[in-house]
């Protein structure tokens, strides 16, 4: 007749220190005869360097620096639980904790954001030397209705910094597969308020735990009798929390193989019903409206999203596209005259009204497939 677990109201709150949480434990499970008070005391203790240890850690496997601790202000919201089914195996030996599971810090830091300006990287290395293949970096900021329709490079580059997105992959991978490599981004909070570039190491900083991750497997591109065996695909991971939510994935359509102007990825929940479809007109899709762009003859390349699938009870294509992922030709700059071989665009996305925390995150993960199936090639590297 002894209870086997704490109530979830018996659970303290992490915002409290070790002290206070073990004196606010106050559903204790009975003593079992062998049992001793300060045993049971000891095992309390041990829990709570368990939610310490998972609270600080990366959650995927990384070794987190001493001296470290959780990135301000989400340290006092985040409640990291272990979940089934990630990609990401935790650590052998690494404590384990089931509980109610609260928003996410990507959620909480995106709240009601319109819509994202993400401005990539740009690597001088890469534009003088065709072989050389750096990790990409993109500093994101919020995207309001009231900007320009068309963007200049100014309006990336100034805009304060809301989040990181680093790369993450391995040199051979970069170099062999290039834009078809295996990798996960990863997205972060920024290292400290003022922070309004992106530093300079590659890779992901190791003294902090990314809020969301995108992890690209390798797919191998090949297309047999206009059939796609393995289509491109990334999956969308909480950061904190490792549960998995929802992948992105390649929609190849027969007639690609005659007529790849009009292409198509589209975005599956945690339960794989489809939840965003992302069209994205090149040359002569859509009427020429993308013909030429980004460039100086047409500043502006758009793609469309759309809530389910993209087309109609009749099998027509609905008229009116629920969210946008825009690409901004940078202008008269370094970065626009030397686009083609630098790889570095700024992009615009244009969440769909009233858009879940989880469509957002699905958003975020069909703009990385199509930023690495279509616009990471570069014109100095041979394919």
């Amino acid at each position: 007749n002894f209870p086997p677990t704490h109530s979830m109201a018996s659970i303290p709150p992490l915002n409290m220190s070790s002290s206070q949480r073990v004196g606010s434990l106050d559903e204790r499970p009975l003593l079992s005869r062998n049992e001793t008070k300060d045993t049971a005391e000891s095992k309390e203790m041990q829990k709570i360097t368990s939610y310490d240890q998972i609270l600080h850690g990366d959650g995927f496997g990384y070794e987190t620096p001493q001296g470290f601790a959780a990135s301000a202000p989400f340290e006092e919201e985040l409640h990291p639980f272990a979940s089934q089914g990630s990609r990401h195996a935790p650590v052998q030996g690494q404590p384990q904790l089931v509980d109610a599971m609260p928003a996410s810090a990507f959620d909480m830091m995106l709240g009601d954001t319109e819509g994202l300006l993400i401005r990539e990287r740009f690597f001088w290395s890469q534009v003088l030397f065709g072989l050389c293949e750096r990790r990409t970096q993109f500093k994101v900021a919020r995207w309001h209705s009231g900007m320009p329709v068309s963007l200049e490079d100014d309006h990336f580059r100034d805009q304060p910094l809301l989040m990181d997105v680093y790369e993450e992959s391995d040199c051979c991978c970069r170099y062999c597969l290039h834009s078809y490599r295996e990798l996960d981004l990863g997205v972060f909070p920024p290292a400290s308020q003022n922070q309004q570039t992106l530093g300079y190491a590659g890779g992901w900083p190791r003294n902090r735990t990314p809020m969301l991750v995108m992890s690209r497997p390798f797919r191998c591109p090949l297309v047999c009798c206009c059939f796609v065996p393995w289509p491109q695909e990334i999956e969308v991971f909480d950061g904190h929390t490792r549960t998995r939510r929802g992948r992105v994935l390649q929609e190849w359509r027969w007639w690609n193989c005659f007529w790849p102007c009009d292409r198509y990825i589209k975005a599956y929940d945690e339960n794989d019903n489809l939840a965003l479809t992302l069209y994205s007109p090149f040359c002569f899709g859509d009427g020429c409206r993308n013909c030429c762009a980004p460039s100086c003859f047409n500043r502006v390349h758009h793609s469309y999203l759309y809530r389910g699938s993209d087309t109609g009870p009749r099998g027509e294509r609905k008229l009116v596209a629920d969210g946008k992922i825009e690409i901004h030709w940078p202008g008269w700059n370094v970065r626009g005259i030397c686009m083609q071989n630098s790889a570095a665009e700024n992009f615009v996305i244009k969440f769909p009204r009233n858009a879940t925390a989880d469509e957002k995150a699905l958003t975020l993960g069909a703009w990385g497939l199509k930023n690495f199936m279509f616009w990471e090639r570069r014109m100095n590297q041979k394919r």
